[in-house]
């Protein structure tokens, strides 16, 4: 299928145009024919009719849902067409489509094809809907109209209308690869009533005289005035709706991005995910040709929520480092099923649910949970499959390193036929230079700019930073209690606390009690040379004055503590960040210090007093564990009590 960037229309749609302007060409040169022997008879009423049709063309009212229009002009159009038969209402529609079409091609730049069809479908609905109803010209013809007449003449306008509307819904299905029923059930269905209303004034118009007196055509301007009015007021009113529901429709997308990005922000391995997800989805959309904004919103709305299920999936069997077993990857699986349940309980308006339910099904069958199989998986899901594979391979996981371009290029190419939809890989693989261009650009923009829109919101960077705190937290509440000495809880609070303080060296400091100060009884990082074995007096210096009173100190300068040399390591230790290892609220067994290049934040002096406070705990548990374990000295035999 070719994309609408190499062509913006289709050759098929082109094929259509043609055809009609081919049937359309044989009519209007039958009409004109025709009407030459009729017109020197009748010229001025001919012009008359003429000038009438051009200038109600000029007034035209946009339709709300789709590029056409409608105006007055089909009343006079109808008039011609009951005086002077088919070929005068088809001679007359194509003046109309010319005026119009001109007009509309200086002020919105049709294309030559739209022109074409503009020309071509009107005279061949007016041909048509007047061969059907058997109108035979009435100009000159004595007597009033009969009923037979009247049903000749509803015959005539409801087909001319249904005419109309589905040859251009059929164009528009074709250049939006959408449903014509669905394009004239939304945009058609009710343009029968303006077409009826056109038809009763050109019957007064011409009733009983069988023709056009410029008195009457007088008369009956305050009704094609209420005509013009009545489209013009029922569209504005569309118009508002259409764009009261877009406005509720922005709003609800935002609620749901700003729900998912905080459910991504917790997946310290995914994080970022679903942004890349959802603009490689629309990308990807825009160049298979979709324009159904009904699915469209649906796969803008499945990219940001497609792993909500996930909530459901214990976080060991997210994050585990190797192969998931038999058991873990079932459960795993039911994160589709969760979160299109969970999404089916919400009234969206349109198709997401089934978006999110099947995006891991299989083109050959073999996916989950349904495993249904080809053209049955939604469209959505299926572009959504392969954005979503792609994303998942350059991206390092838990239990693998991110794979090059080219490697990820190489399994999309091998599971086409198999897992995905061939047409939706060769898609993808032909934007990806153009994906991989924007995502640059917008990196560089986020880096660049300072509170932009671009940027993600200060509060997920709080829910980033909390999550990874509990994280490493929880590491920390498992690890240290097995921790055999000081040196090696030091070193597992190291491991876990320079993930989220920007330390560049952890020590401990302990009382020596035989020197009375304290001495660095552990150091890792930077400088541990110039830490291991310091001894500082107690009050002195920073980690002095914090056991001192017992109070922790941030920002200090570190050169206080290690004199010049701090300035000296490959990364300058600029500040120090101490807090007080206390056990209970009264004793202080030690000190905890990070030193680092850049300052401290408040976040950071709460997370070292609560590491600090469980390396006080680990240690106590540690002394205890050893004096349970030496033998206990015998009882002497006069306090054993028999």
């Amino acid at each position: 299928m070719a994309s609408p960037k190499q062509s913006d229309l289709s050759r098929t749609l082109n094929l259509y145009v043609g055809i009609l302007a081919l049937c359309s060409a044989v009519f209007v040169y039958l009409s004109v024919k025709e009407l030459i022997r009729q017109v020197p008879e009748y010229q001025t009423q001919w012009v008359l009719l003429v000038a009438l049709t051009v200038v109600s063309g000029l007034l035209p009212v946009r339709l709300p849902t789709i590029n056409a229009t409608i105006s007055v002009s089909e009343t006079f159009i109808i008039a011609g067409t009951l005086l002077f038969g088919r070929s005068g209402g088809t001679v007359l529609v194509l003046f109309d489509g010319l005026f119009i079409s001109i007009r509309l091609l200086f002020a919105m730049g049709l294309r030559w094809q739209q022109v074409v069809f503009n020309l071509s479908s009107l005279p061949l609905s007016i041909w048509v809907a007047s061969t059907v109803a058997g109108i035979q010209p009435q100009f000159g013809i004595e007597g009033s109209l009969d009923l037979n007449f009247v049903l000749q003449l509803a015959l005539f306008t409801t087909v001319y209308c249904f005419l109309n509307t589905w040859l251009l819904s059929f164009a528009l299905a074709m250049q939006r690869h959408a449903s014509p029923v669905e394009i004239w059930v939304g945009s058609f269905k009710e343009l029968l009533v303006p077409y009826a209303s056109g038809g009763s004034i050109a019957a007064l118009l011409v009733y009983n005289t069988r023709e056009v007196k410029p008195a009457f055509v007088f008369a009956i301007v305050p009704l094609l005035i209420v005509l013009f009015l009545s489209y013009r007021w029922s569209n504005k009113r569309i118009e508002v709706e259409r764009d009261r529901n877009i406005a509720l429709n922005r709003v609800f997308l935002s609620t749901i991005e700003a729900l998912a990005l905080a459910i991504d922000a917790k997946d310290q391995v995914t994080h970022g995910h679903i942004r890349r997800v959802q603009r490689c989805t629309m990308a990807l959309a825009d160049e298979l040709g979709v324009k159904d904004e009904r699915q469209l919103d649906a796969m803008r709305a499945g990219a940001l929520l497609h792993d909500t299920g996930k909530l459901a999936v214990p976080e060991y069997i997210l994050n585990k480092p190797g192969p998931l077993t038999a058991a873990e990857f079932e459960r795993m699986k039911l994160h589709a099923t969760v979160g299109a349940d969970i999404l089916k309980s919400i009234d969206f308006p349109y198709p997401v649910e089934p978006i999110v339910r099947h995006h891991h099904e299989n083109w050959n069958g073999t996916g989950y949970p349904a495993g249904i199989s080809g053209q049955e998986i939604p469209l959505g899901a299926r572009i959504l499959s392969v954005v979503d594979c792609y994303d998942a391979l350059t991206s390092d996981r838990p239990y693998r390193p991110r794979y090059s371009r080219q490697h990820a290029e190489q399994v999309l190419r091998e599971r086409a036929g198999t897992w995905y939809d061939p047409w939706v890989v060769d898609g993808f693989l032909r934007i990806l230079d153009e994906l991989e261009r924007l995502d640059a650009e917008d990196q560089q923009s986020n880096s660049m700019s300072e509170g932009g829109a671009t940027l993600p919101p200060a509060q997920l960077d709080v829910i980033v930073a909390t999550t990874a705190e509990e994280r490493e937290f929880s590491e920390l509440r498992r690890e240290l209690p097995l921790a055999a000495d000081a040196a090696a809880a030091t070193e597992v609070m190291f491991r876990h606390l320079r993930r989220v303080i920007p330390l560049a060296n952890l020590t401990v400091f302990m009382p020596c009690h035989e020197t009375n100060d304290l001495a660095a009884v552990a150091s890792f990082g930077v400088g541990t040379s110039a830490l291991e074995g310091l001894h500082i007096g107690t009050g002195e210096r920073v980690s002095g004055w914090v056991i001192a009173h017992k109070q922790p100190v941030v920002n200090s300068n570190a050169a206080l503590e290690l004199g010049p040399v701090a300035r000296t390591f490959q990364t300058p230790l600029r500040y120090a960040l101490a807090v007080p290892a206390m056990r209970g609220s009264e004793v202080a067994i030690g000190v905890v210090t990070c030193y680092g290049s850049d300052p401290f934040e408040v976040d950071h002096r709460r997370i070292l007093e609560s590491a600090a406070t469980l390396f006080a705990a680990s240690l106590n548990s540690s002394s205890n564990s050893s004096a349970k374990s030496q033998p206990e000295p015998a009882e002497p035999a006069s306090t054993r009590i028999h």
